[in-house]
Order: C-alpha cells, then structure tokens, then sequence
C-alpha cells in the first residue's frame, strides 16, 4: 500500500488533469452555447437540452462498460482523449456548416464534462477519509477553479480573434492533453481503493440502480441533484433569453460569456479557499445541503419581481458560484466512506446522469407547456426556481451525517 504522504500527491495530480480539462471545458461551453444561438436561435435551446439525457444515458453506460473491461486508470484515459476527438470534429463541422454540428457539439458539451469531473472525484474520494475531504475539497476545487477561470479569460481574449469554433477546437486539445498528468495520478495511488468489489451482471448493474435505491444518503443525494439542476435548467434558459436580446452578435457574446464565466469562476475561488474549509469543519453536512436552495430561493424571488438581463445573470451568477463552490465540496464527502460501486457506479448516475439529464427533462415539460401556452413569461422561470428550492431544503434536513457511517479503508 502506498504511504500516507503519497496519497495527497496522487489527489493533486489527478487534480491538475482535471483543471486542464475544466479549463477546455469553460472555453467550449461558451463558445458552444454561442455557435449554437447564432445557427439556431434560443427558441431551440429546449430541443437541444432534451438531447442530453439520450447522450448521458449512453455515455454513462458507456464509461461503466469501460470501467468494467479496462478498469478506472485506462477508462478516465479514453474518456478525455475520446472526449478532445468529438468535441474538434463536432467544432470544425460547425464552422463548415455541416447539417447538425452545432447540435452536436452543444449537447456533447453539456454532457462530457460530467464524466471527467466524477471520474475525477471518484478517484480523490477513493484516496481520502471524511476527515481528508473535509479539510481538502475547498482546495482541491479551488485548484481546479484556476483552470476554469484562465479558460474564462482566453475565451473572452481570443473569441473575436480566432472565432468561436477554433476556441472549441484548443479546448479539445487542452482535454486529451490532461491524460498525460491523469496517468502519473493513477500511478501514485491506493490500488485497493480503486480496485471493483463486485461486477455488474446485467444493464441495471451497470448504473447501480440498487445500491442506488437501497442507500438512504445516495437517494437524497439524486434528489437534492434533481433538484439543484431543476433550479440551474430554469436560471439558464431564463439568463440566456435575456442576453440574446440584449447583445444579437455571435462573437461579442461569447467574449461576454467568458469573462461571465471567468467571473462565477473566481468568486467561486473564493469560497473554496476561504469558505469551504472552515464551513466543512463547524457545521454539520446536513445544515449546510439545506441552507444553500434557501439562498437559491431568494435570488429567484428577486428574479421574479424584476425579470431583467441584470437580475437574471446574478441569479445564474450566484447558483453556478455555490454549485462549484460550498455544494460540490459538501456533496463529494459523503461518497467517501462508500465502496466502489457507489463511488463510480452510483455516482456517475447521479452526479453525471441524473445531474445532465436533468436539464433535458425540465426542458422537455418547459417546451410542452410552450407549444401548448405559447412564449412562456419570463418570470415563470425564477417563480418554478423558488417552489424547487423548498423541495430541496425539506430533502437535505433528512441526509444521514457521514460520521454516522463506518469507513471502509479498502474495498478488497
């Protein structure tokens, strides 16, 4: 077994892979949400979103066969140079106009960055104890902060030199070259702790359905994700057809939505390192889960008595900040004590299935209701944001402590 002093170092590394890719990710998000407004329109954002569970349900199928027959080294290495190859191709189709390549490449976009990053976390919380992820997940999603903020940035510097598009296509190879840390990450870690307790025996076990239904922490965790990505969907589509109103050209609106970003980004940062350690530690998992949609619920009311780009966007702003921030590093530590299944299996259908599909569904009924309403107002949107933070809050009040849970040190 490696030594305890080798355990942060793996963690770290696999953390620097992760802040390459996060750093592909952010220039690709807006550069994809761009190319898509300019080629489509956001009267068809909804129809794109509803995409995204068919895309989750295959890739995570996908990643839990992978992690099957090659194990998490080599299948957190196919995920991000696999995931660099779609998203160039996806981008240099849409430049040339290729019928359904900015669809393509919008929907992929929302759905792989989830596979890395709980990849990501699935091996860190395999190294770590409650204790460990208590004192190091503000840090280590700080560190991983610094890649989405310098992606922020080079996606408003460069937008209007180089076009959207080949700001896709340099995020694409940012993501394949971050293997090249994830495999000395792998090789500095607890093999024990990353080693399948058991193999999926049909195409249920493969998502980890019953463990999923079974666990009572990882049944509130799905809905609390649920419901997060409830809120997130309706700020989204809210802001974004805000902003189409408020800035019609392609290219400076990319430029805007870097340095947007790069500014949830960076007060992001902020809560990582200054907040997340010290909230982890004095208060109980449990408070702090429902706490955060009560704040959600107040931004939405603002939303709703004044629905405004600037209004909006800080709503948007303010769920992304604590989504990245004090939520992520709650959330991560009560996998830890888990085995594997529910660290990679159930997590990956939760925090990448169920947390992307998500946006497909709320767009799905939010498009019904428009065909049947026509053009929804605009303040429905924060109006449903603030009924789905009080079924948030009532979820998380009932989330079992972790300290409650005996630790498994080795799954084998």
């Amino acid at each position: 077994m490696p030594s305890r002093s080798r355990l942060l170092p793996s963690a770290l590394t696999l953390t620097l892979a992760a802040t390459l890719a996060l750093m592909g990710y952010e220039m690709v998000r807006s550069a994809a949400s761009s190319v898509f407004l300019a080629q489509h329109g956001a009267g068809r954002l909804p129809e794109a979103l509803i995409l995204v569970p068919l895309a989750m349900i295959a890739l995570t199928f996908l990643v839990s066969w992978l992690l099957r027959h090659f194990g998490p080294a080599a299948t957190y290495s196919i995920t991000l140079v696999g995931s660099g190859l779609v998203l160039a191709a996806a981008a240099l189709g849409a430049r040339h106009h290729v019928p359904g390549s900015a669809f393509a490449l919008y929907v992929f976009a929302q759905a792989y960055i989830v596979l890395i990053v709980e990849q990501s976390w699935a091996f860190i919380n395999s190294q770590f104890s409650t204790d460990d992820g208590k004192r190091w997940n503000g840090v280590i999603i700080a560190i991983s902060t610094t890649g989405s903020v310098l992606g922020g940035l080079l996606t408003g510097m460069l937008s209007e030199r180089i076009g959207s598009e080949w700001i896709a296509v340099s995020a694409a190879a940012l993501t394949a070259a971050s293997v090249l840390l994830s495999r000395r990450a792998f090789r500095l870690a607890r093999p024990e702790r990353t080693a399948v307790d058991r193999q999926p025996d049909n195409v249920a076990d493969y998502f980890a359905w019953d463990v999923l239904r079974a666990d009572p922490t990882l049944k509130r965790l799905a809905l609390m994700v649920f419901a997060s990505q409830s809120i997130s969907v309706l700020f989204d589509i809210a802001f974004h057809r805000s902003l189409q109103a408020a800035m019609p050209l392609q290219d400076p609106r990319t430029a805007f939505l870097g340095f947007f970003w790069g500014g949830v980004n960076a007060a992001a940062f902020v809560l990582q390192l200054g907040v997340c350690p010290w909230l982890l530690r004095r208060f109980p998992l449990r408070r702090i889960l429902a706490a955060i949609p009560l704040l959600y619920g107040a931004a939405a009311l603002a939303g709703i008595f004044l629905p405004v780009l600037p209004v909006l966007g800080a709503a948007f702003f303010l769920s992304k900040t604590v989504d990245y921030s004090v939520f992520r590093a709650s959330k991560e530590v009560l996998y830890i004590p888990l085995p594997f299944t529910a660290r990679y299996r159930a997590k990956l259908t939760i925090d990448a299935l169920i947390y992307r599909s998500t946006k497909g569904i709320a767009s799905a009924l939010l498009s019904l209701a428009a065909l049947a309403a026509g053009t929804l107002p605009l303040r429905l949107h924060p109006m449903l944001a603030f009924f789905m933070g009080g079924f948030w809050h009532g979820v998380a009040r009932g989330i079992p402590e972790p300290a409650a849970r005996s630790r498994q040190p080795a799954d084998g």
